[in-house]
């Protein structure tokens, strides 16, 4: 599969994109602004709820935003899985680590898969997965058990 050299950048940078917005941890809009209107995020491999549309989700990341201090990903092992031009899906390795004003933290060793669609010159993500790597740890759903 050939895939366009700035197609795979732009698909990077949407993933990347994602989680800088996540780990600023203030900035709703420019997260939201990364998916398409009719988005669904699936985080049950991780035992977390599927959301469908964006009003959905933003009440989960609104609440995300709200009870954590700090958020950092590290993501790499990028890879275009299916490639037709103007659809893609990307994975790739995320180690995910958060600290609750709680005091509770959590580290996370996920996989990342975004079904991305182009809209105009830009890729917006439709589906979003988190997919387990290895075993999650407890505190993952002490954090967001409410979710």
């Amino acid at each position: 599969m050939k895939v366009p050299v700035e197609d795979r950048i732009a698909l990077q940078d949407l993933m990347t994109d994602y989680c800088y917005a996540v780990d600023k941890l203030t900035d709703l809009d420019t997260l939201l602004d990364l998916f398409t209107d009719d988005a669904v995020l699936d985080f049950s491999d991780i035992g977390l709820p599927a959301m469908p549309g964006k009003e959905r989700f933003r009440q989960f990341y609104e609440g995300v935003f709200a009870d954590m201090s700090d958020h950092q990903h590290y993501i790499s092992n990028f890879r275009v899985q299916s490639y037709s031009g103007d659809e893609a899906v990307m994975t790739a390795y995320v180690q995910g680590l958060g600290r609750a004003k709680d005091g509770g933290e959590v580290l996370v060793h996920v996989r990342y898969q975004m079904d991305c669609v182009k809209a105009g010159d830009a890729w917006k993500c439709k589906t979003y997965y988190i997919r387990k790597g290895m075993p999650l740890p407890d505190s993952l759903t002490q954090i967001h058990n409410d979710r």
